[in-house]
């Protein structure tokens, strides 16, 4: 029993000795760094993080935004390269006036910006990062500091991530710093202290290069030379402005090799001012390293005063940004292709389509090749009409007209045309006459046709009333082929149409989804007449672009033109030979009517918002010198895109609220008649068409590259905006 029991006690003493060790460790002052608390969106998760959990009088140290991305999600580089926005950072001290009071107790600087990826999203070429990005930032704690104090680093991260589409983010971050005693050790974290530490190691450093800037034959050639890199040894060198479009982005680098340097060619974008006497930049390139190729970057600074030498140029060869015109035009192809097949989706096509889908629940049930055949006659219509619309484009360029997409339809004799051709489909399919006989050759027979005619004219039909619309990935593409040669605008527009085509045409392909439509019968009468509906929506939208382009007079005359069409149709049935010389005159008369829409004058001005007037170059310039932010809405009132921004959110009073606490002034470019001013100052920001949003911050608060402005989404939210006018000034905020 003595055993037992001194067995008993030992164990209850051990037990002990393990609790209180247990709670020792639990209890015990953290090893790890301080570091705020994650801020999850499901598709980033920020935090704020340092290397140590506390500072000493005089200790720098640094800080940084941790960010956690999502599989395939990015964010940005300083510059964006093409549309985006890099993150920002805004801190605030809590403790300071305990510290001393001095507000330089405690100074943190400027975000030191690892080496950015290049990434290509069809024709749009980004500088950003996937995976994991830490951006550190130094931290100084003034000698004056009292020991024994804890100060609170708050801060708001705003940063935009995209993967198909992208959201602006914000993240409120907080973070406790206690100030230890001079001299005492701060207890490191050594996962977060290695991922900062990686990152500064890593970042690009000035290493004593120069570089020289000089446009020559359209192209801006940068060489840079000297320092102790070997330039023979480095392969894929890339360009990397810190400031946004002072280069094309989606463009090709060109690199030439010289003795002792290199020299880029360089596309300028419309940032790249005269006066700029020198700019900051990286020159990116893969080094081979302990047997390994890995990237690294330099930081340069070009002067545009001076020139470097690289000696003797000896080889030419594209860079591993891209490879030539190839590369942009293969970025364009994808682009073009994937923005024709969501063309398929956009409102204006719509009511072609349904007539597709009439002429495919007509032929469901018939022999297989018939069907493939329509298939391929919609496609032929389509690619014909997209090839006919690029040598239209291609003629008119060479006239020396400033033309982008849509440019058809800024004549008001078109417009009243395409009104007039779904007036007489939805008499068609109301039943009001009757396909066939002697009407077999009338226009409004060609869309309507059950027949190989009718699929070949319903894709030319749905080319032309698909215009209005811009699907995602189109502006890029689109932009690179109005700046590009006749061959690739060519091409471009080839893509387009294959993409628009590939749906209709692989349904024709598809027997087991066309069998499950019911067979033909009685229900289709009821359903060619219902989709008359769309027709007439289509042709009371296009009245209403004309009354934007002619005012009442040209709506008189379209909707006169309307009767008189329809008093020709009733009297197609008479024979007699005052019914047919009546017919004739009504033709004859909305003939000249519809000739006459030409000259109507436009009578009804812009739609007028608050604080909203005509754009022009000056009216901006003096609106800025101002002190006020302006937002340039290039917009047309056949564009679906531009008038879905509008009414969802350009006019909302949410918007409106918003322009007026920023003091914002907004101006409307109107693109819905040609104008070549403002076909000029799309080309200038890379677009070929609507909708373009530009963002202007006041010139009295800003330096000497404040003309740049900030190019919005096509695809409007509140958030987007808000964003941007912080981002153009946030002093205007009130």
């Amino acid at each position: 029993m003595f055993f037992i029991g001194s067995a008993m006690g030992m164990l209850m003493r051990n037990f002990l000795i393990i609790c209180l060790a247990f709670m020792a460790v639990l209890f015990a002052p953290s090893p790890q760094a301080a570091e705020s608390v994650p801020v999850k969106s499901g598709r980033a998760v920020a935090q704020l993080v340092t290397s140590y959990d506390s500072a000493a009088p005089g200790q720098d140290l640094h800080i940084a935004l941790s960010l956690r991305l999502e599989e395939h999600w990015h964010t940005y580089w300083r510059n964006a390269g093409g549309p985006g926005m890099p993150a920002e950072i805004r801190f605030e001290i809590l403790g300071q006036e305990q510290l001393g009071g001095d507000p330089g107790i405690v100074a943190i600087g400027d975000i030191i910006w690892p080496l950015p990826e290049i990434i290509s999203t069809g024709p749009i070429v980004s500088y950003a990062f996937e995976d994991r990005l830490v951006l550190p930032m130094p931290l100084h704690i003034s000698k004056d500091a009292k020991p024994g104090q804890v100060i609170i680093i708050k801060a708001q991260a705003s940063y935009l991530v995209c993967y198909e589409v992208c959201l602006p983010e914000m993240a409120e971050l907080e973070l406790p710093l206690a100030i230890t005693e001079m001299g005492a050790e701060s207890v490191q974290d050594g996962r977060w202290d290695a991922n900062i530490s990686r990152t500064l190691k890593n970042a690009p450093k000035p290493e004593n290069l120069q570089a020289s800037a000089v446009l020559a034959d359209g192209s801006l050639q940068v060489d840079i030379a000297g320092g102790t890199l070997d330039f023979s040894s480095i392969k894929n060198p890339y360009f990397l402005p810190y400031e946004q479009d002072l280069i094309e982005a989606g463009a090709a680098q060109i690199t030439l090799r010289g003795d002792t340097g290199l020299r880029f060619k360089l596309e300028p974008s419309f940032g790249l001012a005269d006066g700029i006497k020198s700019f900051p930049a990286v020159l990116a390139f893969e080094e081979k390293i302990d047997g390994s190729w890995q990237r690294r970057g330099i930081v340069v600074d070009v002067q545009t005063d001076a020139r470097v030498d690289i000696g003797t140029v000896k080889v030419g060869a594209k860079s591993g940004g891209g490879s030539g015109n190839s590369i942009g035009l293969w970025a364009a192809l994808v682009g073009a292709f994937i923005g024709g097949l969501i063309l398929n989706l956009m409102p204006c096509v719509f009511p072609v389509l349904s007539l597709k889908a009439l002429g495919f629940a007509r032929a469901a049930h018939e022999d297989r090749r018939v069907i493939r055949k329509h298939g391929w006659l919609y496609t032929a219509g389509v690619m014909l009409s997209f090839l006919a619309l690029a040598a239209l484009i291609l003629a008119l360029k060479a006239g020396g007209a400033g033309i982008g997409w849509g440019f058809q339809l800024q004549n008001p004799v078109l417009v009243g045309a395409l009104a007039l051709l779904f007036f007489i489909i939805a008499l068609n399919l109301f039943g009001m006459f009757q396909i066939g006989g002697r009407l077999q050759n009338a226009g409004s027979d060609l869309a309507t046709s059950g027949g190989a005619k009718g699929a070949f004219f319903t894709g030319v039909l749905a080319v032309v009333v698909a215009t209005p619309c811009t699907a995602p990935f189109m502006a890029g593409a689109l932009g690179f082929a109005f700046s590009q040669s006749a061959l690739m605008l060519v091409l471009v527009f080839m893509a387009l149409g294959a993409g628009f085509a590939l749906p209709f045409l692989a349904l024709s392909y598809s027997p087991g989804l066309l069998a499950k439509l019911p067979k033909p019968g009685p229900w289709m009468d009821t359903f060619k007449q219902f989709l008359a509906f769309p027709m007439l929506a289509a042709a009371v939208w296009l009245v209403w672009v004309l009354s934007i382009q002619t005012g009442a007079g040209g709506v008189l005359r379209i909707l006169s033109i309307m009767l008189l069409l329809g008093f020709a149709i009733w009297l197609w049935k008479y024979k007699g030979i005052a019914a047919r010389i009546a017919l004739v005159l009504s033709v004859m008369m909305g003939a000249y009517l519809l000739k006459d829409l030409g000259v109507a004058e436009r009578e009804q001005e812009l739609a007028s918002l608050p604080q909203t007037s005509v754009w022009s170059p000056e009216r901006v310039a003096e609106l800025r010198a101002d002190g006020h932010i302006v937002f340039v809405d290039f917009t047309a009132a056949w564009c679906v895109t531009c008038k879905a921004n509008e009414i969802g959110i350009i006019n909302k009073p949410k918007t409106q609220e918003l322009f007026e606490r920023f003091g914002v002034k907004a101006l409307v470019g109107d693109w819905t008649k040609r104008d070549a001013a403002i076909t000029k100052e799309l080309a200038r920001h890379g677009r070929s068409g609507v909708p373009l949003y530009l963002v202007y911050a006041p010139t009295t608060d800003m330096g000497a590259g404040d003309a740049v402005p900030q190019i919005l989404p096509q695809i409007l939210t509140y958030k987007i905006i808000e964003k941007a006018l912080v981002k153009a000034n946030p002093k205007n905020a009130k």
